[in-house]
Parts: C-alpha cells; structure tokens; sequence
C-alpha cells in the first residue's frame, strides 16, 4: 500500500509540473488500439485464445450458473454456505447475490473479448480465411453469451464495441438482444468452416473451435427459444429451429455425430472428447490449474459423505421420481449413496431415502444425488478416465479436464422433434429422432411416458404429444447438467412454466419416495408469484452503482 501511495504522489507531481500544452498532447506509443492491435497471425491467434479463456471462465466454477437452480430438476442446500444457490433456487436472489453476479461478469468480458477481435481481425495481414475463422468463434461466442444472459436478466445493454469507457448503455428489449444473437449467429454460420485439421482448433478427434454446424444447433436453439415465452413467436420460428436442426442432422455422417451407446459414457472421462458434442468447451486436464480446469468434481457429492463433496447441486425430489427409469437415470443419478473412511474406503452404502431405528434420515441431505461431474479414483487416489461407478471409490480432486457438453447431438435431434411436431413439419422423421434418444436411455424402449398425461406408443403420438414427449425428453436428457446451453430452467422458461414450478415448491407436498416414505424440499419458496419480475434477476448491485441506467 505504502508503495501505491508513492507512485501516486510522483504521478501527481509530474502532472504538476506539465503544462495545459504537454498534458494534452496524446503519445500514442504502447497504446493498444484498434489500427496497431492485429500486426500478425501470432496476433490473432492470441486474441482468440483469450476469447476462450473468457469463455472458460463462464462455467468454470459453479457461481455462474447459479441462476439454473430454478429449474424443476435442480435445488439446494438451505443451510452450509449455499445462501446463493438457495435464493435462486427459491426465486428470490437480492441483486448482489454472488451468482448473479459472476454471470452478469463473467458473460460480458466474453462479449468485450469477442468485440476486439471483431473490431480488429479485418486488420490484421493475413488470409481472409484466418481473418473468418478468427470472426467466426467471436460472432458465435458473443451470441452464445447474450444468449445466457437475455435469459436470465432480460433486457441487457448492446455493448458492441470494444470501447472500455461505454459502461453506461441502457438495456435494450429482450427481442433486441435476440435480433442481435440472430445476426451475430448468421454472421458466423457464413464465416466458418465444418472442421479444423490442427490443434488447438481440432485435436483428440474433434473440433474445439466452433464449426458451422454447431451454429446451425445453435440457431436451432435460439429460434425455439424465440417461438416461446416472452417473446411468442410461435409456429414461424418453431419452423426455422426444425429447419436448423435438420441442416445438421442431414449431414449426421459427414460430421461423424452420433449418440453414446451407453449411457454412461455421455459425461464420462473415458471419453470425454467425443462427436456425440456438437458444442464443447475444453478444460485443462493439468489437476490443480485453478483458472483453466472445471473445478466440478467434488459438485455434486453431498457434504459429510466423508469424501470432501461441495453438495452445490442437490436433485429435486419429484422430478427425480418422475425420471424414467433405466440407463440414463442410473448415470445422471447416484443409485446409492455412499459413505467413505479417511482412506477412501466406502463403509456404508445407502439409499437417499433410508432412516435410522429412530426415523431420522441416514443421509442428511435427504435428495437424490446427481453423478454427472462425479469420478472413480484409483487406490493411491488418482483420477480414473472411465465411466462413473458408485460401487468404486470416489475422486477427491476439485478440478480436472471435463470437456463442458454445451450443445449434444441428442439435443439437437430433441430439438428437431419438438419444433417440428410445433410446427407441421415431417412427424416420421421426428419420431425417428425421439426414438433414438428415448431408446438406449430407458427401459421402455417403444412407449414414452408424459407426465401428466400418460403412456403412449411413441409410433402413436399426434403432433401435441409429440412435442410434449420431445420437451420432457430434452428435459430428462440435460437433468442436473447446467452446462448445457439449454437447460431445464432453460426449457421451462420458454414453455413459460416456470410460474407451475414456482407454485408446485410453494406448496411442497411431501412426495413418497419409497413405500411409506414421504420427503419434501428443504429450501422453502414464499411469497407470490410476480411474472417477469420472478423469472428476471435484478441487475447486479456492482453494476447499477456504475450505470445509473440499469433499472428495472
């Protein structure tokens, strides 16, 4: 401090001693600007890579993705140090709420990243190709970040230009963030290639860099999120999401996606550079690397199981009970919970549910566990690249390389089902597309259940069915994993049923879980139901203090 205090003082002595003339004339030299910023491809490649690191840190911990837990498959710890993820999970997060926050953040420095490289990559003195690829990963990343965020804020400022000094822009509606997203997106579908022949752009048999048939998914999520709420476009854009999602499937071989046979290896580590990822984000696998690695392993363990679980994310109780049975909820879910000694040793293995002789829950949680970020560890507690067993000791490391599965092939066959059922499109080809992801998750290979409203052969489904089955199916497929681009909360939201879950955990009944066994949700939800103001979040308190225009 004493040292910050001394460098003042001189700088103020020296701006003394000038004159109007000598402090008003710019010395451009070191300055980074727009015209000397790209001077060679090391150049640009370098301001990609810092896009990517930004991007990282989008998902990297858990804050940022606090706002998800008001899905009706994620909810919380009430008491630890959970305060966050229990506000938002009770629709009732104050504007300086860490998670909010660390979106709000975190999102718009990948959108202040993304404007440099956009308002310098034509500079640069290289091929247009490298110039588009460069564009490309900064239009698309731009949009995938507005695309965050209108979700959760709702009317956000349009920052697109690299100026630092633009921090008081007030929001624009949420359908001019959307003709934003849309055009950042039509402007990297035009600039990309379909794959990339060298690291870091492709690598391990995948392409890390965006690709343009992950902007066609992408597109396909945007325009469905647009045909629902709050914006009720409807049949139209239900349409050209069907018509994005097609463009990729179409091409299914010639891209190499497809689905993971076995359930289990969907989040595994065993294979966790895959082509059943359409949109990934790579993390370091170098353990302990605090700023690049996915800090998500010990997430989802629930505290005091003796292994050094976080308990960030608990599943909700009735979602879990209508989970369909089979593969998928195995893997997404813990079957069992287990208990492990100092030495990794599991000495006790329990359902969630189960009491003790007194009637007192043996799991203090009392909800099912999500397995999804959760590892094996070998005996001398190294981290096991192999789908996640229960039965086997558990990793204690916090960070590790876990490829982020933003967008899945799975979704975006989902996603065509559904837009297309919405919007009279081919309902043969849309059953296909369900089945396939209905059948290597459940039991029931041939029948699907909607909640609600029954068990149908899926060859039967009308188009209404058939677009309620697809939305509970993406929903089932994206349990609990809040990296998805589109989540639960995500998904709710469009079909603007957020309110039916608001008003479901008001009301918290108790849910039998087991013969006799009733249990309800720990985080209470008060108060009424407020429509836009309920679903929104506040704007962070830190940035209302530096723009007075943020105001809701």
């Amino acid at each position: 401090m004493r040292h910050k205090i001394f460098m003042g003082c001189m700088m103020a002595t020296s701006l003394l001693a000038m004159s109007c003339d000598d402090f008003l004339t710019e010395d451009p030299k070191g300055l980074i600007t727009p015209s000397n910023y790209m001077t060679n491809q090391e150049a640009l490649d370098g301001s990609v890579t810092a896009l990517y690191q930004k991007v990282n840190l989008t998902q990297s911990w858990t804050n940022m993705m606090y706002p998800q837990w008001q899905g009706d498959d994620i909810t919380a710890n009430p008491g630890s140090n959970k305060q966050a993820c229990a506000e938002l999970d009770a629709f009732r997060a104050a504007n300086n709420n860490k998670g909010l926050t660390a979106a709000w953040d975190n999102h718009y420095a990948v959108i202040k990243a993304a404007n440099l490289i956009i308002a310098t990559a034509k500079t640069a003195p290289v091929s247009e190709t490298e110039q588009n690829i460069a564009l490309g990963q900064a239009y698309y990343w731009r949009a995938y970040a507005y695309f965050y965020l209108v979700r959760v804020f709702g009317p956000l400022p349009l920052v697109t230009s690299p100026d630092i000094t633009a921090i008081d822009q007030a929001p624009e509606s949420v359908e001019k963030v959307y003709e934003l997203i849309v055009n950042d997106l039509t402007e990297a579908a035009g600039l990309l290639p379909t794959g990339y022949s060298t690291a870091p752009r492709a690598h391990d048999g995948i392409n890390a860099y965006t690709t343009k048939q992950a902007v066609q998914a992408t597109l396909a999520a945007v325009y469905m999120a647009m045909a629902g709420y709050p914006l009720n476009k409807g049949t139209e854009y239900y349409k050209m999401a069907a018509e994005q999602a097609k463009a990729v499937i179409d091409k299914e071989g010639e891209y190499g996606f497809y689905l993971e046979a076995d359930w289990r290896e969907v989040y595994s580590m065993g294979h966790n550079y895959n082509k059943a990822s359409v949109v990934g984000i790579d993390y370091s696998p170098l353990n302990g690397c605090w700023s690049l690695d996915s800090q998500l392993t010990s997430c989802c363990r629930f505290e005091g199981l003796g292994d050094g679980g976080w308990g960030d994310a608990w599943g909700e109780i009735k979602f879990w009970k209508n989970y369909p049975e089979g593969p998928r909820k195995d893997a997404v879910y813990a079957p069992k919970i287990t208990f492990e000694d100092a030495n990794g040793n599991i000495y006790k293995t329990v359902d969630w549910w189960e009491r003790d002789a007194d009637g007192n829950p043996v799991v203090d949680a009392e909800h099912p566990m999500f397995a999804i970020f959760t590892v094996n560890a070998d005996e001398n507690g190294n981290e096991l690249k192999q789908p996640y067993d229960y039965t086997k000791r558990n990793y204690r490391g916090m960070t590790n390389g876990h490829r982020h599965r933003v967008v899945r092939y799975s979704e975006v066959l989902l996603w065509y089902a559904e837009s297309a059922a919405r919007s009279g499109g081919d309902l043969t080809l849309a059953k296909q597309c369900l089945k396939r992801v209905h059948e290597r998750a459940c039991n029931d290979a041939t029948s699907i259940t909607i909640p609600g409203q029954g068990t149908f052969a899926i060859d039967a489904l009308n188009a209404d069915q058939l677009a309620e089955a697809a939305y509970w199916e993406h929903g089932w497929e994206v349990a609990g994993y809040w990296c998805s681009m589109v989540t639960r909360r995500s998904d709710e939201m469009r079909m603007n049923r957020l309110k039916e879950n608001f008003e479901y955990r008001k009301a918290n009944a108790p849910v039998e879980v087991a013969p006799g066994i009733f249990v309800k949700e720990k985080v209470s939800v008060t108060g009424e139901w407020k429509g836009d103001e309920s679903i929104y979040l506040a704007y962070p308190n830190t940035e209302v203090e530096k723009n007075p225009n943020l105001k809701k």
